[in-house]
């Protein structure tokens, strides 16, 4: 397979083929895509809520899937910037909890500039690239359902643009974990810190960024960039994990991204986690890795060779040690954490998704 990607289901000028708009009213609205019909009819109101008089500055991009609650609140705090001239764009991912009766009725009584659209559950690759497309802005600000923004988070992604206009240029956000609503645990603060999960203390001690750091729960970039360069559609609802790593690395090395770290651009995040949780993650990073090497296969590792590899191998497989070893492990944690096992076991649950049968092409939408 050729070291580039094949984008078979993206046009030209970026825009994939099953991207078909009914509503492009700039005032907040319900919408839902026409070319792929969902189990329920969603009602459609009449354009209501605030009405802009110019052109936005920056574009708010949200695809969400089933966390209601958590939505609300992330838009609440959209409601509380410091600066104004921002759209907000939700893209509903197929939700089959009270999301949809959620984003019919917001629109008309929030102050905010906001379109909801809604797809069939297809992965936040599509659900983003559907939302860049209605995008009115020259800057997206790509977050998740469930980062909530401090008061001057949009106001510093816009500074940063208006100091560096070049389409190349992007910003990453600083993301911590939100103390109110969870509870922060030592498993929760290892991943925030260099564990399995982020590499933001790399960051802070002043390592530059690059295409391994584009999150996209905090991240910035030009609109024409993305719309030229739209999220690869391989990643689906089974295998969405990777999506924003594997456009970082081709926007990198095809466009000359280049990427800044703000950390004044503060927001937190509510997920709480387990350490069963976090192993189901990391089985599903390891079946995007497996979508992002057939991509980009001169990124694949080196396979090990030799009888321990072999066995190794053959254990992942059958998973014959990842029940015992699980178990041990959360009671170990519950004890000590970090501790010398975590490593080990989520990188057996990601070695086990990478070796899931996967056939390029199969989940391409």
């Amino acid at each position: 397979m050729s070291g580039r990607p094949t984008l078979s289901r993206i046009r030209k000028d970026g825009a994939p083929r099953h991207l078909l708009i009914r509503n492009k009213s700039p005032t907040a609205s319900y919408t839902e895509r026409v070319d792929e019909p969902i189990a329920s009819t969603e009602h459609t109101p009449e354009p209501t809520g605030h009405r802009p008089e110019s052109t936005p500055s920056l574009t708010v991009v949200i695809p969400t899937f089933n966390r209601v609650s958590a939505l609300r609140t992330c838009l609440e705090h959209l409601e509380r910037q410091s600066c104004t001239g921002f759209e907000v764009i939700v893209v509903d991912d197929g939700s089959t909890d009270d999301t949809p009766r959620f984003l019919a009725e917001y629109p008309g009584r929030t102050s905010l500039r906001l379109r909801c659209l809604r797809q069939q559950n297809n992965g936040p690759s599509r659900a983003r690239n559907w939302a860049i497309q209605q995008a009115q802005a020259p800057v997206v600000l790509m977050i998740g359902d469930d980062i909530f923004g401090g008061p001057a988070f949009i106001e510093t992604h816009l500074q940063f643009h208006r100091q560096h206009p070049a389409r190349e240029d992007a910003a990453l956000g600083l993301t911590r974990w939100s103390t109110t609503g969870q509870t922060v645990t030592p498993l929760m603060a290892w991943l925030d810190e260099g564990g399995f999960q982020f590499s933001y203390h790399d960051l802070l001690d002043g390592k530059q960024p690059g295409w391994e750091h584009f999150y996209t729960s905090n991240l910035s970039l030009k609109t024409a960039l993305l719309r030229e360069n739209p999220f690869h559609e391989a990643f689906t609802r089974d295998r969405w994990m990777m999506e924003d790593l594997e456009l970082g690395y081709r926007l990198e090395h095809t466009r000359g991204l280049r990427l800044s770290f703000l950390p004044e651009a503060l927001a937190e995040h509510l997920h709480p986690t387990t350490l069963r949780k976090t192993c189901a993650r990391a089985f599903g990073a390891g079946l995007s890795a497996r979508v992002f090497h057939e991509l980009w296969p001169e990124l694949k590792p080196a396979p090990s060779t030799g009888p321990r590899s072999w066995l190794a191998a053959g254990l992942h497989w059958r998973g014959w040690l990842l029940k015992p070893m699980t178990w041990v492990t959360e009671r170990v944690t519950r004890l000590r954490c970090p501790n010398p096992l975590l490593r080990p076991l989520l990188r057996m649950y990601a070695a086990r998704g990478y070796r899931m049968p996967y056939t390029p092409g199969d989940k391409d939408h």
